[in-house]
């Protein structure tokens, strides 16, 4: 499965920590995915299976994903998040058994692109908490991560994760 896309207007976020975070206005969109507590050290495991999963429940039910896939984080608690690992789509299928569904919301929202492996993405969101720490505002706690181009696509130099943060 390949997923690499382009945004107009986008502004990147490179592995060397240039941090650039862009406000935008999304839309909002749903999420069909899978559901679990996940720790730091669990994540890539979980990501490995999710992903085949929750593409092959929506290839079975008939439902095409609309866009690269997204993770949802929420929770977070001793480096223990309940994430959400899915892919947005338009319609939905009849059934979704096997699936939650994850409405993420439309409004004001600042994002960041992080090119480069997932192990960098720290440099991503030091950028993003900056931003934060600049406005005196705080983060809020939930978020998400959408990975434009990753694994079986490009080189992990070329990776493309956009962060985003919605805001009140």
């Amino acid at each position: 499965m390949r997923w690499q896309q382009r945004f107009e207007g986008e502004v990147t976020m490179n592995a060397t920590g240039t941090d650039h975070v862009e406000r935008v206005t999304l839309e909002p969109r749903t999420i069909l995915g899978l559901r679990q507590r996940v720790g730091l050290d669990e994540m890539s495991g979980f990501f490995a299976r999710a992903i085949p999963a929750v593409a092959g429940e929506l290839a079975r039910a008939g439902t095409h994903p609309a866009g690269p896939p997204v993770a949802v984080y929420r929770h977070e608690q001793d480096h223990h998040f309940d994430v959400t690992v899915g892919f947005p789509v338009t319609e939905e299928p009849p059934s979704t058994d096997a699936l939650v569904r994850e409405v993420l919301p439309g409004g004001p929202a600042v994002r960041a692109v992080h090119v480069g492996p997932y192990e960098t993405l720290t440099q991503a969101y030091a950028g993003l908490g900056n931003w934060f720490t600049q406005r005196k505002l705080h983060p809020p706690t939930v978020m998400w991560e959408e990975y434009l181009a990753g694994p079986g696509a490009v080189n992990e130099t070329e990776y493309r994760t956009r962060v985003v943060y919605p805001l009140p």
